[in-house]
């Protein structure tokens, strides 16, 4: 049990799991501090959405997110409906960002058999 957390939410009940999370979030804000004065824009939030895709496109790649292609894996929300003009009159940009991560194989199964005569059948 030493790949679990303590946490009761299943989504954060493995510690790689959360330790990843924390990862693309770090890597992320670093990542985007080109934004802060641009202007709030459509073209800026088609921006963030290239440069977060891009990023995640490589995680997805390396086999660290889950999925036969990138849109399973995951998704990038940077438009008018994430930035109403109430968030942006503020002076904020709001991204939303969905990622499905790769559980850990916490415990591997083998099943063996041993059969007579040297032919048989494996039960499971």
């Amino acid at each position: 049990m030493g790949a679990r957390t303590l946490a009761s939410d299943p989504a954060w009940r493995y510690l790689n799991v959360r330790r990843y999370f924390n990862y693309l979030e770090e890597s992320i804000l670093v990542g985007t501090q080109w934004v802060v004065f641009e202007p709030n824009d459509q073209s800026l939030w088609a921006r963030i959405r290239r440069n977060i895709s891009a990023f995640l496109v490589n995680e997805w790649r390396q086999g660290a997110l889950f999925g036969q292609r990138a849109e399973d894996a995951f998704y990038v929300k940077c438009d008018a409906e994430t930035n109403p003009p109430e968030s942006v009159d503020l002076g904020r940009v709001v991204c939303e960002i969905g990622i499905a991560p790769v559980k850990p194989a916490e415990f591997v199964v083998f099943r063996l058999a041993q059969f007579q005569g040297g032919g048989g059948e494996l039960e499971e």
